[in-house]
């Protein structure tokens, strides 16, 4: 199935009433950003939004990924949660139809909305609370002792998929999990690569598939108990401590010989030391990890191979590529090469970060509001002093001006690599395997109101957009013009009645030139009034009828 694209589903949400069948996504609104525009919730296959009303809130997840047999999992899912009184799962419902764009029907998730924080970034605010993390380490070792005792898995478990209410622990997006009953499908993920055995395939889909990464985060968490300074010198916002290259180069990890040095932690990092080493099928359930209760070689060493990474990594200056992208959560690498810094209209600050040089000769940004300048301060870390630098970021793409960006939050989200060098080599590692994925296609330009704001940040210079509706031009008076790009946007599906003012005799030469405009847009407008109100079914005869009204009208109009 050809599934719409990030920026499809962001004009899709904003109209609940006529994109959702579901009678309470119906009468629910979308989260918004600060600028006014939905906030997603990237994941692997996923973009997820949050729609609440008065009542109730729910995590919907569009697909971006085409997932086999989806319907077939949450029918487990739903069969498993009927029988069993679990208090770490939360409802979830396959909806076949459930969300329309561009008049096609889409299935989507609708799971409940836990008003919580994920593992890792309610560990980043309590992880010197050592009663709080003893805690979250007891309900996760009862919580492993469940999966285990029903002969399930959730097969991608991580700090993102683990969220924290209450100092309760419940676990969400269930796409990867496996049942019994779903032991002849195919497992469509291998989890986050910080949480992955080296060995662990997509051959693997069985009970067992979460053993390593339950050990992983048992000892992570236990650490934390023990030394809360390892969280601020380990964390990099997608890890809770360990990450890939460790498990790959044991023996040179600054943070297998940190633990080492915990002398309640090190026969816990001898084993885990012995468990990369066996085979995926070999690695003991949690209890046994705890006691000891397995054969693995104590002298094992050397390196084990890994060339992958969880998210896409693309190189800054590829502008088109990164924007095929959008909505996603992936790696970009590049140098930093400009900072502008000022406040918005409501006096809070914010800087820019531009790669591949200063505007307009750009080709990516890290947009950096208030928050997220308190987070790189908390760390110690000057905006200005990444000037200049090689980093890597990792965030979910957005666009502005056709140049993309993203936000950071987290000061963990730049990492400062070791110069061009480094960051060849970052370029170098691959993704983690997904499902196969759609041909890139070039994505439509849609209703932007983070243009609005962006003027008024670089104060109301114009930007390169399409026609808006009910969204006014800028001053023409200003000088400010963003780039030309050899990434262009269709053209858009919607079209606006209101022009950019022209003088007189500008307005004559078009006129001539430009004969058919006005059918087309009332044949666009018909289109879009009969469309809506049949369903997408008659979309043509609103066409046809609003392309002769508009020419009757340019014919009386011109006589």
């Amino acid at each position: 199935m050809l599934l719409p694209r990030g920026d499809e589903y962001n004009v899709a949400v904003q109209n609940p009433k006529i994109s959702f069948n579901d009678a309470d996504l119906k009468s629910s609104s979308v989260e918004t950003t600060p600028l006014g525009l939905p906030k997603p919730y990237s994941g692997g296959f996923t973009i997820t939004y949050k729609l609440s009303n008065s009542q109730k809130g729910w995590a919907v997840r569009c697909f971006h990924r085409d997932i086999s047999d989806l319907q077939r999992r949450y029918q487990a899912i739903g069969t498993f949660l009927s029988k069993n009184n679990s208090q770490y799962f939360v409802e979830a419902k396959y909806l076949s139809e459930g969300i329309k764009v561009n008049g096609k029907a889409y299935p989507v998730i609708k799971m409940q909305w836990l008003e919580g924080e994920p593992l890792n970034i309610y560990l980043s605010k309590n992880y010197t609370q050592k009663s709080k993390v003893e805690k979250l380490l007891s309900d996760f070792v009862n919580l492993i002792n469940e999966l285990e005792k029903f002969g399930i898995a959730h097969g991608d478990l991580q700090h993102g998929n683990i969220i924290v209410k209450n100092d309760s622990l419940y676990l969400i997006d269930y796409d990867g999990m496996y049942f019994p009953e779903l032991a002849t499908l195919k497992t469509n993920e291998i989890g986050h690569i910080n949480y992955q055995h080296p060995k662990r395939s997509a051959s693997h889909y069985n009970q067992h598939i979460d053993r390593f990464s339950a050990i992983v985060i048992y000892i992570g968490l236990k650490a934390i108990s023990i030394n809360p300074s390892l969280w601020k010198k380990y964390d990099n916002s997608e890890n809770i401590l360990f990450k890939s290259q460790d498990f790959a180069d044991l023996q040179k990890s600054s943070l297998i010989s940190d633990l080492s040095a915990i002398s309640e932690i090190k026969p816990l990092i001898e084993r885990l030391v012995g468990c990369c080493h066996l085979e995926f099928e070999k690695v003991p359930n949690l209890k046994d990890f705890l006691s000891g209760n397995f054969t693995y070689n104590k002298s094992a060493a050397g390196t084990i191979s890994i060339n992958r990474s969880q998210y896409l990594i693309l190189d800054a200056s590829k502008v088109g590529s990164i924007l095929e992208h959008f909505g996603e959560k992936i790696e970009v690498v590049g140098k930093i090469g400009a900072i502008k810094s000022s406040t918005t209209k409501y006096g809070d600050p914010y800087t820019f970060l531009n790669f591949g040089g200063a505007w307009p000769n750009h080709t990516f940004t890290i947009v950096i509001w208030q928050e997220g300048l308190a987070a790189l301060k908390a760390n110690g870390i000057s905006p200005s002093s990444l000037v200049g630098k090689w980093v890597s970021i990792t965030g979910v793409i957005a666009e502005y001006g056709n140049k993309p960006q993203t936000v950071v939050e987290l000061a963990s989200q730049i990492q400062i690599l070791s110069g061009e060098t480094g960051a060849n080599q970052r370029l170098k590692f691959k993704s983690a395997p997904k499902q196969p994925i759609q041909a890139p296609v070039t994505p439509k330009k849609v209703i932007n109101k983070e243009v609005d704001v962006f003027n008024y940040l670089y104060k109301n210079k114009p930007v390169s957009t399409p026609p808006k509706v009910t969204i006014k031009t800028p001053p023409t008076t200003s000088t400010y013009k963003p780039p030309t790009t050899s990434y262009k946007p269709p053209t858009p599906s919607y079209t606006s009645t209101s022009q950019t003012t022209k003088s007189s005799s500008s307005n004559s030469s078009s006129s001539d030139n430009n004969g058919c405009i006005v059918p087309i847009i009332f044949a666009a407008i018909g289109a879009a009034i009969i469309g809506s109100a049949s369903d997408g079914k008659l979309w043509f005869l609103g066409a046809i009828g609003g392309g002769i009204l508009g020419g009757w009208i340019q014919s009386w109009f011109k006589s």
